[in-house]
């Protein structure tokens, strides 16, 4: 069967074929002449999202021949950005890097929202994720995750467990680590993980996850203690330290994965050579060594399958939370 070819998606490829030939033109002569690409970031600054991304933006200036603009529109955990790329013209002109798993978990969970961030997001390039860590106060009394299972078991509903808000990934893998273990842990919602962390050490909640970038000199000087990973694989960081998802909670994940997005429409041709791009930047040795540093596990994956993963947590998610009878108050 043919499908009649209309003068709007003629328009709109040849738009964004002249985008990549001047994008590819200026990066053969040096040169930044195609006009700037604009990096919404779905955080604000000084989060590691906002880190990562600066990077991200400074490495792929130079490979697509473009300046690349950073812009910082946080708000209901990426989901203000988000909307605002799911609405934006598919010209090659604005991308977005976030922290995706909120968008995944908002899908199923709020709503509210103005679009879906399943079906009105292109996922174009897969960047990784940060190691997180399960961390209590120095005086907590458990020096093990088995240890602090038998804590918790013990006081049901005593312990208080910060999170970023109902919906975030750090409140999804509390639901998942009470479900897994038979546990009851009380979730007290914070705005930001520094707050939290803050009032883990004043003693208003007794557990967190955590990222090392965040946690490294409270872990350097004693004052919190280290006791699993939650994010899905082990780090050469704390090879001591036992992997929750590999202790009887299967996909078990508290780390909220990072990836660049385009808006719904964009051709084909356009999200490979933004792929490509990123992958390149990615295998950059300063780079590596820089992300590295900030406790970041690399995940670069091409565009097909950065977009099959996206669905495939999105649906396990989703299925989760129906299980769980999950609901924002």
């Amino acid at each position: 069967m043919t499908h009649p070819f209309h003068a709007g998606t003629f328009i709109r490829l040849a738009a964004a074929l002249g985008t990549l030939a001047a994008m590819s033109a200026a990066h053969a002569q040096g040169t930044s002449s195609a006009p700037p690409l604009t990096m919404i970031i779905g955080y604000p600054p000084g989060a590691i999202v906002d880190t990562v991304a600066r990077q991200l933006a400074s490495d792929l200036g130079p490979l697509l021949g473009r300046t690349i603009v950073p812009e910082n529109k946080g708000g209901a955990a990426g989901a203000v950005a988000a909307a605002q790329i799911a609405k934006a013209r598919p010209d090659g002109q604005t991308i977005l890097f976030t922290a995706y798993t909120s968008l995944q978990i908002a899908a199923a969970l709020d709503r509210s929202l103005s679009f879906d961030p399943v079906n009105d997001l292109l996922p174009v390039a897969s960047v990784g994720r940060p190691t997180t860590l399960l961390l209590v106060p120095h005086d907590f009394p458990a020096k093990s995750f088995d240890e602090f299972l038998e804590v918790v078991r013990s006081q049901p509903g005593k312990i208080n467990f910060g999170t970023s808000g109902i919906g975030s990934p750090n409140h999804f893998a509390l639901e998942h680590l009470n479900a897994a273990f038979g546990l009851r842990m009380t979730a007290v919602p914070y705005k930001g993980a520094a707050q939290m962390l803050t009032d883990m050490l004043g003693g208003r909640v007794q557990a967190i996850f955590s990222s090392t970038s965040l946690a490294a000199g409270h872990l350097q000087s004693g004052a919190v203690r280290a006791l699993a990973i939650g994010s899905p694989d082990p780090s050469p960081d704390f090879p001591n330290l036992p992997v929750i998802a590999q202790r009887g909670a299967p996909g078990f994940n508290a780390a909220g994965a990072l990836g660049v997005f385009a808006p719904p429409g964009t051709p084909p041709e356009v999200a490979q050579r933004l792929n490509t791009a990123v992958q390149a930047a990615l295998k950059g040795e300063a780079t590596r060594q820089k992300l590295r540093k900030e406790g970041i596990v690399l995940e670069p994956l091409d565009a097909a399958a950065f977009a099959a993963k996206y669905r495939r947590e999105a649906e396990n998610i989703a299925a989760f939370i129906r299980e769980r009878g999950l609901k924002i108050n």
